[in-house]
């Protein structure tokens, strides 16, 4: 009996593990299917964001490489990470309307202090603390929307 114990754990941690290692980041499809089910976009909206998504996911998962084959450092990904979510969510605010920006910027990961994101869950209470946005993007927007 105590082998099978001892066997168990190890298969659980052959496959928990892994999980844990590789945390991918999800695939363009999957984001603008998120995007389209929680912030209700159009055709015309979709059409116009899939493109932007596919960009800069791909860019992402080339930082995301780089540091797993060690042709760049982790201060360097994570400033270029910084500014391809500015560059992205400006484009995107070009598609999307002010309340769908502000939706889609809750939806985002929560950054740890050293700006790598923290894992979400689906559901996720916290996501109004701090009614400012993290990224800085939008301040402009947000005196509009301050009565809603």
């Amino acid at each position: 009996m105590g082998m099978k114990k001892v066997l168990g754990l190890l298969i659980m941690l052959l496959l928990v593990v892994p999980a844990f290692a590789q945390q991918e980041p999800p695939s363009a499809d999957a984001i603008v299917a998120k995007m389209k089910d929680k912030l209700g976009l159009t055709q015309d909206q979709i059409s116009a964001v899939t493109p932007i998504i596919e960009k800069y996911s791909s860019q992402r998962e080339e930082l995301h490489q780089s540091i797993e084959d060690g042709t760049a450092d982790r201060d360097t990904v994570r400033q270029q990470m910084k500014e391809l979510r500015e560059a992205e969510t400006q484009e995107l605010s070009q598609v999307l309307s002010a309340q769908q920006m502000t939706q889609w910027k809750q939806m985002q990961p929560k950054r740890h202090p050293g700006g790598w994101a923290k894992p979400q869950g689906e559901g996720g209470g916290s996501a109004g603390n701090g009614s400012g946005s993290d990224n800085g993007n939008g301040n402009s927007n947000s005196s509009s929307e301050s009565g809603q």
